[in-house]
C-alpha cells in the first residue's frame, strides 16, 4: 500500500511539473524546426531600440528555411559592407558552391527592406490577419525568414518572421511581399546555378 501511495505521489508531482511547463510556455507553438511566439509576429533579440545601417550594422544574414515531412530546406543570404554583394549558399552542404548577386537593384531592395522592417522599424511587416474559415491549415511546417544583423562580427539583432500561419491568413506589407518574392527568386536562381555547376563546374564569379 505504501509503495502504491508513493508511486501515486511521484506521478502527481510529475503531472504538476508538466502542467507548469505548459502554462509557462503557452504563448509558444512548435514547428519541426523552430519556436514561434503566438503573441508576436517576430521573436526579438535586442529589439528594444532602432538601429542604423553602417553606423550600428555592417553585415546582414537572412536565412530562409522551410520543411515538409522529411525534406528540409535552408538558404543563407549574406551581405556585408566590405564586399557590397549578396552571397547565396546552403550552409549545411559544404559541397554546394556560393552564388554571388551583384545586381544594384536587388541589393538596394535587400538593404532597404532590412532597414525598414528590422532596423529602423518604421514599417510593419504584417498589416493584418484574417482567420481561416476551416482548420485545414493548422498542421504544417512554417516557412520562415531568420534575420541576423552584425557589427564587427558581433550579433546585434536576431529576428524570426514566419511567412505563414496555421490559423490566420497573413496580409503582408506590399514592400515586404516584394522583398519575399525577391528572396524566393534568388532561391530558384541558386538552385539552377547549383544544377549547372554540377554539370560544368563553373562559378558565376
Amino acid at each position: 500500500m505504501e509503495a502504491i501511495k508513493k508511486k501515486f505521489l511521484e506521478l502527481l508531482l510529475l503531472m504538476t511539473c508538466i502542467s507548469l511547463f505548459i502554462l509557462t510556455d503557452s504563448n509558444y507553438c512548435w514547428s519541426n524546426n523552430a519556436i514561434i511566439n503566438k503573441n508576436s509576429d517576430r521573436i526579438k533579440v535586442n529589439d528594444n531600440q532602432s538601429y542604423q545601417f553602417e553606423k550600428d550594422i555592417d553585415s546582414i544574414i537572412v536565412i530562409y528555411w522551410n520543411a515538409w515531412g522529411n525534406n528540409y530546406y535552408e538558404y543563407t543570404f549574406s551581405y556585408s559592407l566590405m564586399t557590397g554583394e549578396i552571397l547565396v549558399y546552403v550552409d549545411y552542404k559544404e559541397s554546394c558552391p556560393k552564388y554571388c548577386i551583384d545586381s544594384s537593384e536587388q541589393i538596394d531592395l535587400f538593404i532597404s527592406s532590412i532597414n525598414d522592417f528590422y532596423l529602423n522599424k518604421t514599417t510593419p511587416i504584417i498589416e493584418k490577419k484574417k482567420k481561416y474559415d476551416t482548420d485545414e491549415h493548422s498542421e504544417y511546417d512554417i516557412p520562415t525568414f531568420h534575420v541576423e544583423c552584425y557589427k564587427k562580427e558581433k550579433l546585434v539583432l536576431s529576428s524570426f518572421t514566419p511567412l505563414e500561419n496555421g490559423d490566420y491568413e497573413l496580409v503582408f506589407n506590399p514592400k515586404f511581399i516584394k522583398f519575399k518574392n525577391m528572396v524566393l527568386s534568388m532561391v530558384k536562381k541558386y538552385d539552377e546555378y547549383v544544377e549547372n555547376y554540377g554539370n560544368t563546374g563553373e562559378s558565376n564569379k
